[in-house]
């Protein structure tokens, strides 16, 4: 390969760190759960036969989550469904704006790549733990708002739904944690030697540039 499709790989490489995790941030704003209202009584503002839609956004910040537009109960009788902000939520989107910083500004790369991918993985880490708690609270919410007795063979869980935002930016934030823990164990093994010149003359090692 010659020196400057090296040098195009590498900086194609570096960039794929701080893409991934800017995508992991943005899905954020993409819907992490919803809360499918068929259980009695609905859920919070909507009415039996709505859905309650959860960004992450709304998660880290205690927003208000969208209700189907045409199944919002009338106002005497809706109930909160807006949860406290949750810190690990918050966490989560620190640590892609440090990740993010450290992938674009840092120089050397054994560090970056090492920081990178602790970063990412706690991410995620954090990102999973967040999203069994809000299960848990969005369903005691929900128990606690039921008008009757769940149809047969249904559970409180059977109505509240992982969502497409929370799946991708997981990930995008394992996929980020892998590839540069793979990138440091590379660098930290050091130099590959070069193959034997097919002449029989001395074999000559070269460093590996750091990308």
């Amino acid at each position: 390969m010659a020196d400057d499709e090296r040098r195009s790989v590498r900086r194609f490489s570096r960039l794929l760190s701080p893409a991934g995790l800017v995508l992991a941030g943005l899905l954020f704003l993409a819907p992490f759960l919803t809360v499918s209202c068929e259980a009695p009584g609905g859920y919070g503002r909507a009415a039996p036969g709505g859905t309650t839609t959860y960004t992450g956004w709304d998660l880290a910040t205690g927003g208000t989550p969208d209700v189907t537009a045409d199944k919002l109960l009338p106002p005497a009788q809706r109930r909160s469904d807006v949860l406290a902000p949750q810190p690990l939520a918050g966490v989560v989107l620190v640590l892609l704006v440090i990740g993010v910083l450290i992938a674009a500004g840092v120089g050397r790369a054994r560090t970056r790549r090492g920081v990178v991918a602790a970063l990412a993985a706690m991410a995620a880490l954090f990102l999973l733990v967040n999203q069994a708690t809000v299960r848990v609270l969005v369903e005691e919410r929900l128990r606690e708002q039921l008008t009757g007795p769940l149809p047969v063979g249904k559970d409180v869980g059977d109505f509240v739904h992982d969502q497409g935002g929370f799946g991708f930016a997981l990930l995008a934030l394992v996929l980020v944690a892998l590839g540069n823990l793979a990138g440091w164990v590379r660098l930290v093994r050091g130099p590959a030697a070069a193959p034997a010149p097919a002449d029989g003359g001395p074999a000559a090692t070269r460093a590996l540039p750091e990308g």
